[in-house]
């Protein structure tokens, strides 16, 4: 409503302007400084019309993408642009890692609503400066109805709370979790085809797309298996779903799940792999909370079946009590188990700052808990448009 009257304001004014324009244009005691005066300004407001028309706020989420991401959704036709960044610097205090700056990530959304029914979106990201990859690139059907539309195309997976809304403002820590790092391999993109929408106060969403390349599993972790849409190997395939509510103010909960052969007739076994987690968020006055539970399996696995289970919570408090500007100090506990017996735990706490919804400062520490000198402070600056 608010982009509404903004527009309608403006538009108004060009009318008043092109009106008085034309009156000044016959009247002989108006100068001609004047007129260039008008028309500079006319200029000006036409400018700035067409470029919050395809440059809106970065305001709320549809169909759980971050608030740049969804953009699109919110035009009746045509092109949209937004995007977001993330520079950090990462210090180990004189361990045996070299401490690193470096500008993360810069990500262009292009987005073109065709008409009321036909989407596409997509995001191009930039990774430490030189490293080009497309997040996403999908058509969406959204004729049928609040409870059926359609996607295809390369397509973010709807798994744990961050993969899918991942902008820097939409969560406290400068890093992302081990367990939607490793365990949930983050960020999980692969090409399909699916259905999503709502069936009451639930939203849903169902794909079928290329399953993962096992050959990149470690013990550890699935990160290696993703194959991002690019020359993906299509000898198996996997369906991924979730189920997710915000039907409480303030308060997101749902689950999801990954099943599917990650073999690829490599000749390292099946590889039958599962990911199944629960999570949710809370966010109340000051409050800010969040825990996800974790539990992965492959099996048929040459090289020795991988079995982890992973958890996490974390808990912020806005000390400058939802002003415009946020100060949380937080806390994040994380313990994740893997099938050699290896543990691992982190503890990160720190600030985040936002002077603006759409600019982030975070400065914490994560101490790894295993004495081998990973620990680390991470400085971050991000932003959103």
């Amino acid at each position: 409503m608010y982009s509404q009257r903004k527009h309608t304001t403006r538009l108004g004014t060009i009318a008043l302007l092109v009106a008085t324009l034309g009156g000044h244009a016959v009247a002989q005691d108006t100068s001609i400084t004047e007129l260039e005066r008008r028309i500079a300004i006319l200029a000006e407001e036409l400018e700035d019309l067409q470029l919050t028309d395809i440059m809106p706020a970065a305001e709320g989420s549809e169909f759980g993408l971050g608030p740049a991401a969804s953009k699109v959704y919110r035009k009746e036709q045509g092109l949209s642009i937004g995007g977001y960044g993330e520079g950090r610097y990462r210090n180990y205090g004189g361990a045996a890692k070299d401490d690193v700056f470096d500008f993360y990530r810069a990500v262009l959304y292009f987005g073109y609503r065709f008409d009321e029914d036909w989407v596409f979106n997509s995001e191009i990201e930039m990774e430490h400066v030189n490293e080009l990859s497309v997040e996403f690139a999908y058509l969406d059907w959204l004729g049928g109805s609040e409870a059926l539309n359609a996607r295809l195309g390369l397509m973010l997976l709807p798994l744990g709370l961050v993969n899918e809304y991942h902008e820097p403002t939409t969560f406290l820590a400068a890093n992302r979790s081990i367990i939607e790092s490793q365990l949930i391999p983050t960020t999980a993109r692969e090409n399909g085809v699916g259905i999503f929408g709502a069936l009451g106060s639930w939203d849903y969403k169902l794909y079928l797309v290329n399953g993962m390349d096992g050959t990149g599993f470690t013990d550890g972790s699935l990160r290696g298996g993703r194959q991002k849409g690019a020359k993906a190997l299509a000898n198996d395939f996997a369906l991924v779903g979730s189920l997710e509510t915000t039907a409480s103010p303030g308060l997101r909960y749902g689950a999801s799940a990954y099943f599917g052969d990650s073999g690829q007739d490599q000749g390292q076994g099946e590889m039958a792999t599962s990911i199944v987690e629960t999570h949710c968020d809370y966010r109340a006055g000051s409050l800010w909370a969040r825990g996800l539970l974790a539990f992965a399996k492959v099996d048929e696995r040459t090289a020795g079946d991988i079995n982890l289970s992973g958890s996490y919570a974390e808990v912020g408090y806005d000390l400058l009590d939802g002003g415009e500007q946020a100060l949380f100090p937080f806390l994040r506990y994380e313990h994740m188990d893997e099938n050699d017996g290896n543990n691992t735990t982190a503890l990160t706490y720190g600030l985040h700052y936002r002077p603006l919804d759409s600019l982030v400062l975070k400065l914490d520490h994560t101490d790894f808990g295993d004495g081998d000198g990973t620990d680390v402070t991470t400085f971050l600056m991000g932003y959103v448009f």
